[in-house]
């Protein structure tokens, strides 16, 4: 009889199927879960992605932003009409704008490119006042407004400055430090010497009034002297004595009025005829005049005028006047075999309004610097012998044309006289 008990099939899963049941229920519940974890972890990347992302455009915008406020501020410092100087504690300079360059006029060897240097091995000599004036504002916490300086640059010519310095501080942190200084200076030569000529102006129109009674005053009188001195001297025989005395009477009383003609003419007010002429035509109808002067003095005479000269609005009689004066004043004090050079050079006001610049430049003394303010005024003269109203009719002939006149040293010794006429 057969087993029946063999064939008949189990009604449940064995023990191992149960439990690998369990285990892929559990995968999938865990992979679920962790899919889910990633999901998430994925959507905040995306998050912080973005957010960085902004971050960094942030950022980037404002680092152009930056970089275009310093560009722009350093666009000013390099544009400014000022001088612009900064050091920082160590004393180097940190920044210096092409105006400041102008010192270089004034002090020798200025270096192209200063910053980085120590700003007294940059403003040293004659311009080291700039420097002090800085250090002084960054180690005494102190600002400086408006300080005058007159210096002397290397052609002779005086000029004046406006200078200011203030320290520079930095608020980092909530803490306020100071890290250098920093100097704005600019140019007053052209303003002082626009105030210089008004004064001038005023000076010479008080004595020309009085010169021009006192002229009258004495031409009266001084006719009737040589007049009769002349009528004595006929009475007399031209060996004698007497002859003798009445020339000299007469030659005093032409002397005397020779200064009284001077006088007038200063005095007289008679506008400038204009018309066009050549400066070389009037320079040498000048040096024609005085060949004799210069002659007897052994003055040589140098033209610098360029070929091609086109002609110019002027006065020429008044300017052969003004240009004889100049050139027998620089005769009359300079020793045999000197040299007086004439130059005539094209240029532009500080408006940007052509001029001519006529140049006297002679070898002889030169003009004190005290006596270059005054060399213009009526009466003021350094010869023994001088009436001190040639250059007082120079000044007056070119101011009635619009210009101006200077007066400056000439290299290496001599001075300068310059028509600064209207182009």
């Amino acid at each position: 009889m057969a087993d029946d008990s063999a064939s008949t099939p189990s009604s449940a899963a064995p023990p191992d199927l149960q439990e690998l049941a369990e285990i892929m229920r559990a995968y999938s519940a865990a992979t679920a879960e962790l899919q889910h974890s990633h999901e998430l972890l994925q959507e905040q990347v995306n998050q912080l992605t973005g957010e960085l992302s902004r971050k960094n455009r942030e950022l980037s915008d404002t680092v152009t932003q930056v970089s275009s406020l310093k560009n722009f501020l350093s666009g000013v410092i390099q544009s400014s009409a000022d001088g612009i100087v900064a050091i920082d504690l160590s004393r180097r300079i940190m920044a210096w704008n092409p105006a400041a360059n102008v010192l270089g006029e004034i002090a020798d060897d200025l270096p192209d490119n200063p910053e980085g240097m120590f700003v007294l091995d940059v403003m040293r000599g004659p311009v080291r006042d700039f420097a002090m004036m800085l250090m002084r504002s960054m180690h005494e916490d102190k600002a400086f407004r408006g300080i005058e300086m007159r210096l002397v640059d290397r052609t002779g010519r005086l000029r004046y400055f406006s200078a200011s310095a203030s320290p520079v501080w930095n608020d980092e942190d909530g803490v306020r430090r100071n890290v250098g200084a920093v100097q704005i200076f600019s140019e007053l030569t052209e303003l002082r010497e626009l105030e210089e000529r008004a004064n001038r102006h005023d000076r010479l129109a008080a004595l020309g009034e009085m010169a021009a009674g006192v002229a009258h005053e004495i031409r009266n009188p001084l006719g009737g002297i040589e007049l009769y001195a002349s009528s004595l001297r006929r009475k007399f025989p031209e060996d004698s004595g007497e002859f003798s005395t009445c020339s000299k009477i007469i030659a005093a009383a032409a002397s005397l009025n020779r200064i009284v003609t001077d006088m007038l003419t200063f005095t007289r007010s008679r506008p400038p005829q204009m018309r066009h002429a050549l400066v070389s035509q009037v320079a040498r109808g000048a040096v024609d005049m005085a060949a004799r002067e210069l002659e007897q003095r052994g003055v040589a005479v140098v033209y610098d005028i360029p070929d091609g000269e086109q002609p110019r609005e002027m006065d020429p009689d008044q300017m052969v006047q003004a240009s004889l004066n100049v050139i027998l004043n620089a005769a009359q004090v300079m020793e045999p075999g000197g040299t007086i050079t004439i130059s005539a050079r094209p240029g532009v006001d500080a408006n940007g309004r052509p001029t001519l610049a006529v140049r006297f430049a002679d070898t002889g003394p030169g003009v004190p610097d005290a006596a270059k303010a005054k060399i213009f005024d009526p009466f003021f003269t350094l010869r023994k012998d001088g009436t001190g109203l040639g250059l007082a009719i120079v000044h007056k002939i070119i101011q009635d044309h619009g210009g101006a006149i200077d007066v400056g040293d000439n290299q290496p010794r001599g001075a300068t006289i310059t028509f600064v006429l209207p182009g």
